[in-house]
């Protein structure tokens, strides 16, 4: 077994280091290391809606934000030119506004850092911060951290840089399936995970082999199908139903056969 100094506490030695870093259950005595804990790392998400008049810029929280029992939660507005205010809330769902008398102009910067917890060495403090542009002649912002960090679902042609819910494949002769692809991208910023891709009608064949259905901020997946090309004559058409924790889209699939 590999030597781990920091399982090995000495008497004299500081307790902060062990108890303030790793689980705060950890027995003062001899720092024993339960399990590693990400303190000050709870992710506090943000949404509000910033207004700016009569005299005042603040903050109206809503769920989860106004649930939260804050340590403190403060509003700091720039004007980029020198001037700035700031102001802070206690509490569950405190009221949070500054002066906006004298700030310049209309670009400004927005910075909201949200705390709780008791800021000792056994407890693990949670702490956020946002920062945002405001256009202050707008009059309110919606602030969505929720939202804007969530995956999202969108479909593409392969190669192709336009967002689709229709694929046309085009026209071929009666009497072979027709194999296609679409790709899947992720263009939210956390881990989107693709549940299931259902043919439906026409289209026979749509599967997300084991471990395909997860795709990173950025990261997208070829998908390949078959459709159904021993019809007749004529336009057909089938779909495929994606359902995913970044929205679900029915894909509509036209092609048509000729003899």
């Amino acid at each position: 077994m590999s030597f781990n100094k920091e399982n090995f506490f000495q008497e004299g030695n500081s307790e902060e280091f062990f108890v303030g870093r790793f689980n705060p259950l950890a027995n003062p005595a001899n720092a024993e290391i339960l399990r590693i804990e990400q303190c000050g790392n709870c992710a506090l998400e943000l949404v509000a809606e910033l207004y700016n008049g009569m005299g005042v810029v603040g903050l109206d929280l809503a769920s989860p934000t106004s649930g939260y029992d804050f340590k403190y939660i403060k509003l700091s507005v720039t004007d980029g030119r020198g001037n700035f205010v700031t102001a802070v809330g206690t509490g569950i769902n405190p009221d949070v506004e500054v002066s906006n008398t004298g700030l310049l102009g209309d670009e400004w910067t927005v910075t909201v850092v949200m705390e709780t917890g008791e800021g000792d060495l056994i407890s693990c403090n949670c702490k956020t911060s946002y920062s945002f542009s405001f256009d202050a002649s707008t009059g309110a912002l919606t602030l969505d951290t929720v939202t804007a960090k969530a995956p999202v679902l969108a479909l593409y042609e392969v190669d192709g840089t336009v967002t689709i819910t229709t694929l046309a494949l085009g026209s071929f002769p009666n009497g072979a399936d027709i194999p296609f692809q679409v790709e899947l991208h992720n263009t939210g910023t956390t881990v989107l995970t693709v549940a299931s891709a259902t043919p439906v009608a026409d289209v026979l064949s749509a599967s997300l082999p084991q471990f395909a259905g997860v795709i990173y901020p950025g990261g997208k997946y070829t998908l390949s199908a078959v459709a159904d090309g021993n019809l007749g004559a004529g336009a057909q058409n089938g779909d495929i139903n994606f359902v995913s924790n970044g929205g679900n889209i029915t894909l509509v699939v036209t092609w048509t056969l000729t003899v």
